[in-house]
């Protein structure tokens, strides 16, 4: 495997001296080939097990086979990449991470475009909640405690997904079935607001060469009739008319020097939430003078650093 390391980041140097743009990509490659001995160790990972018909509904799931005499509570982590990019091997270590303490983490991959839109998206993460409740067990996960993470795009997927659910809202032609009972949802770094187009380009490139395929994308993005989570409550117009999103708690996280979201994306979610929902409980950790970014906490987490890993389990536990 050492060889096979050294052979993958040579194949690295190489892109990165003929192509500088390809950095993000090329620092998740090299988070894959760094972390890889992981999914190779059946005593921690079961990996590409398949939970739905798509092509890309595919779920690692990573807990302690030797300590199985008590269900654990579990976590659904969706990764993030601007609805075209990104992939569960990206965060590897955020699931062995967890694991390592305490719970049974679900990684899935989800459609992305072109492949789909974003009412694609939405259907297979209500479908990848649906197969934790009914077959977690299997994996040692208590289903009575399941957390759903979202990051960044994997943010707005999550969020998009449990309050059309819970609105009993039509998606691909069929309003959405009910959804187990989470322990929590975390949001983390997420656009809930897809009508501003000029913040979430951010999410794609700073060139503003590259505009005009990114309206190109959010056109066919925007083939479902809602897609922002802030604007469907918002047009919720009587207060206070106790939704039940499925879980007494919401967590929000959101970094200082973020440059690609701003604060206002997730402070007018969370007046939506609590206007329509009193009941639900919300709790809003802000990450100031930490120098963190939009990728940092993730990122660090993902590349095995401990404080960030310990950050990101804080805010799990919340």
């Amino acid at each position: 495997m050492k060889y096979f390391y050294s052979f993958y980041l040579l194949i690295i140097s190489f892109i990165l001296l003929n192509n500088g743009t390809n950095a993000g990509i090329i620092k998740d490659l090299i988070s894959w080939a760094k972390n890889s001995n992981t999914l190779n160790n059946n005593l921690i990972t079961s990996s590409n097990v398949r939970y739905g018909p798509r092509s890309k509904d595919f779920v690692d799931v990573y807990r302690n086979k030797l300590d199985t005499e008590n269900l654990k509570p579990c976590v659904i982590f969706v990764h993030g990449g601007a609805w075209v990019k990104g992939d569960k091997y990206n965060f590897i270590e955020v699931g062995a991470s967890l694991s390592r303490n305490g719970y049974v983490a679900f990684l899935p991959n989800y459609t992305l475009f072109p492949e789909g839109n974003i009412e694609d998206m939405v259907d297979d993460i209500h479908r990848m909640i649906r197969w934790v409740w009914y077959y977690g067990y299997l994996y040692g996960a208590d289903r009575d405690r399941i957390t759903l993470v979202g990051y960044s795009a994997g943010a707005h997927i999550v969020s998009l997904t449990i309050v059309k659910t819970a609105l009993k809202m039509y998606n691909k032609d069929e309003i959405l079935g009910i959804l187990p009972r989470l322990e929590k949802l975390v949001l983390i770094s997420g656009p809930y607001n897809l009508n501003d187009f000029d913040q979430l380009t951010k999410l794609f490139t700073n060139d503003k060469v590259e505009n005009g395929i990114v309206q190109k994308i959010f056109s066919e993005l925007h083939k479902s009739v809602e897609v922002s989570p802030t604007i469907i409550l918002r047009n919720i117009f009587m207060n206070g008319v106790n939704i039940d999103f499925g879980m007494p708690k919401i967590v929000f996280y959101w970094a200082d020097e973020d440059n690609i979201i701003p604060e206002s994306s997730v402070q007018d979610f969370m007046k939506e939430i609590r206007r329509v929902s009193p009941q639900t409980q919300i709790e809003y950790i802000f990450d100031k003078g930490n120098h963190s970014n939009h990728e940092t906490l993730l990122m660090g987490a993902r590349d095995g650093k401990e404080q960030y890993q310990r950050e990101f389990l804080n805010i799990i536990r919340a």
